[in-house]
């Protein structure tokens, strides 16, 4: 944002954007058993032109977002019943992108965007909904706080418990993605990946499944998410 101050001041190429999309997250590397959840954002951000004939651009933003997981298994102590279980990890995420932007018409760009973020977790929650009844029930545990262990009451459906630790409250990772503006308005795809880990080992699943992850994609958990964007440009 600073390299680019001069660039604004001197050309006032810049236009504020506002955008959400929805689109599905799970977790990759160290983790089996679970499924992808629906995630999104919501947030905005500044385009700003870096070069004079508008191509390069640097694009900071400020987005909420929902990431997480979701499993199916069993809960219960003395009776066990089947069970799907969804977690939810919110976070206040700060991408910065460059991008370039190419002329498709009057008022028509492609524009491809790569870059990083960083995400601070807000709160972690997770949501049992028992198969077959009317029992629904959302844990009252920050998982960016405190470990939860499910009252000792929760598998997977290898039958295997789970128990979450306290997943860390810092996320960082890539960001990248490709824009389609048709004069204010903006259809977006985003992919983001996270490089670092949402907890210190696996905590769930099959350890000969997690162990074969880990030797390919990295011993520890860590997010991923993809989805579709609308947005308009001011």
């Amino acid at each position: 944002m600073l390299a680019a101050l001069p660039a604004v001041m001197n050309g006032q190429d810049i236009h504020w954007q506002a955008r959400g999309g929805i689109g599905r997250s799970t977790l990759f590397a160290g983790v089996t058993n679970i499924e992808d959840r629906t995630g999104f954002h919501v947030g905005g951000g500044a385009d700003i032109g870096l070069s004079k004939n508008g191509v390069w651009r640097l694009q900071p933003s400020l987005q909420f977002v929902r990431k997480g997981w979701r499993f199916e298994g069993y809960y219960g102590s003395e009776q066990i019943m089947e069970a799907r279980f969804s977690t939810g990890l919110d976070y206040l995420q700060l991408p910065l992108q460059l991008a370039a932007r190419l002329r498709l018409g009057e008022r028509c760009f492609l524009t491809f965007r790569t870059g990083a973020y960083v995400a601070c977790g807000l709160s972690g929650k997770t949501r049992l909904d028992v198969v077959n009844t009317d029992r629904c029930e959302t844990f009252d545990v920050n998982h960016f706080s405190h470990a939860f262990d499910f009252h000792s009451c929760a598998y997977d459906r290898e039958s295997r418990p789970v128990s979450y630790p306290a997943f860390n409250r810092w996320d960082a990772g890539a960001i990248g993605g490709l824009d389609l503006t048709l004069g204010h308005f903006i259809i977006g795809y985003d992919v983001c990946v996270g490089l670092t880990s949402v907890s210190d080992a696996g905590f769930m699943g099959n350890p000969v499944g997690n162990a074969a992850t880990a030797v390919l994609l990295g011993a520890h958990p860590k997010n991923i998410m993809a989805d579709l964007s609308v947005g308009y440009r001011f």
